[in-house]
């Protein structure tokens, strides 16, 4: 076989779906015989040189689908599914309309696996990085009962409110992050720019530095001194902690002690729980069989502590010890979790059962947020106040000096 070349089509399908990809074969003819097995017909065909990459292929992470594009073609797809449009109709119009790159490139190739007779769920599969394991095997349960227009609304749903939870925790990170970087920055400009620019003055007239005075400047001479030292510490710092943090051992400390940080920690343990809930219910209720929907669920948590813990709440559900029992034995939930999802298999109500604990779960950590913001903020004026008052000494109290020395 000669070298692969790459060759840009556009297509319509069988459907009358009109596309666009990439296609790669040793000659153009190759490549149109490709296209026709599989039922297209060409519009244009031009080549593509392989020794240009784009950059969306060459640094996929900086390109990648935001949660609200997936949001929003799953409660479109839902509409269209419900109105009875084609599949291959209703994934033509998403591809017209969509903005992102790389979801469009996913649309493509989702077209082209269903008109070769693959289902859906299949076809986006192979977009791991856009359709994670619980969207796909939501749509391959939806597939067999026929509600695929329900299963999609409570997808969409379940995404905007997980995706609702991760943006309320990153805003009550946001106000302290803020306030420590403008006082870093501060003191950064009084220790580069302004103190050096009186410290010759001060010296002709022998004034004497105040000892915060002092601190700074001697901290400014040690960073211009040791400025390279520093840059390749910090920077090797980094690379390491990034690297033992992708370990499984970095992995588990992380998510350890990321749960027992000063209310913060709550948040994101509560956050977890939320997220399992919400999780299990919606799977519950879209019919995923127990085993299937206890690997997705796990893994949705996120948490390495989480995923160990309830594997074996997993293993002793199978074997037929209720749900309520071993979710008690990780000592992760609270009694009051336990204690609804006992009342849950109890009544037969488990789905609905999960899904009113989730929400409270929601309220208590919009709840938790607010307060943690409420008790940061004194705090933070506080500081802020000791650096506005460590500045004023070291400026000011030097002019005091330069005075009494002129006089």
């Amino acid at each position: 076989m000669g070298v692969l070349q790459k060759y840009r089509v556009v297509a319509y399908s069988f459907e009358g779906a009109r596309t666009t990809r990439t296609v790669s074969a040793p000659t153009m003819e190759d490549a149109q015989r490709l296209l026709w097995d599989e039922g297209f017909r060409i519009v244009d065909m031009r080549s593509r040189s392989v020794n240009r990459p784009t950059m969306h292929e060459v640094f996929p992470s900086f390109f990648k689908v935001r949660k609200s594009e997936v949001i929003l073609i799953t409660r479109q797809l839902a509409t269209f599914v419900k109105v009875g449009v084609p599949m291959l109709e209703a994934l033509a119009v998403l591809h017209e309309q969509t903005g992102s790159k790389e979801l469009r490139g996913a649309l493509q190739d989702m077209m082209v696996d269903l008109g070769q007779g693959k289902p859906l769920s299949m076809a986006m599969s192979t977009h791991p990085r856009i359709f994670n394991r619980l969207y796909v095997d939501m749509i391959r349960a939806a597939e067999l009962s026929g509600q695929l227009d329900l299963v999609l609304n409570q997808i969409a749903e379940y995404m905007g409110r997980d995706d609702t939870a991760a943006r309320r925790i990153r805003g009550a990170m946001i106000y302290p992050l803020v306030v420590l970087l403008l006082s870093f920055a501060v003191i950064t400009v009084l220790v580069v720019f302004v103190l050096p620019a009186f410290v010759h003055l001060f010296q002709e007239f022998g004034a004497e530095l105040p000892i915060t005075t002092r601190i700074l400047l001697n901290v400014g001479l040690f960073f211009e001194t040791f400025r390279w030292q520093v840059l390749i510490g910090l920077a090797a710092t980094i690379i390491a902690v990034t690297a033992f943090l992708e370990t499984m051992q970095g992995k588990r400390v992380r998510d350890r002690y990321i749960m027992k940080l000063p209310y913060l920690g709550k948040i994101i343990q509560y956050s977890i729980i939320e997220r399992f809930l919400r999780t299990f219910s919606t799977m519950t209720h879209a019919g995923i069989p127990v085993t299937q929907m206890f690997d997705t669920t796990i893994e949705a948590t996120g948490n390495l502590i989480f995923q160990e813990r309830l594997r074996a709440v997993q293993d002793q559900m199978i074997a037929g010890e209720g749900f309520a029992g071993p979710l008690r034995q990780t000592d992760l939930f609270p009694p009051l979790v336990i204690q609804m999802i006992r009342v849950g298999e109890e009544t037969g109500t488990l789905d609905a059962t999960l899904e009113q604990a989730a929400q409270y779960y929601t309220s208590e950590i919009e709840f938790r947020t607010k307060s943690m913001i409420a008790i940061m903020e004194p705090g933070l004026v506080i500081f802020i106040g000791v650096i506005v008052a460590f500045v004023a000494i070291s400026v000011i109290s030097p002019m005091y000096g330069l005075v009494h020395a002129i006089k």
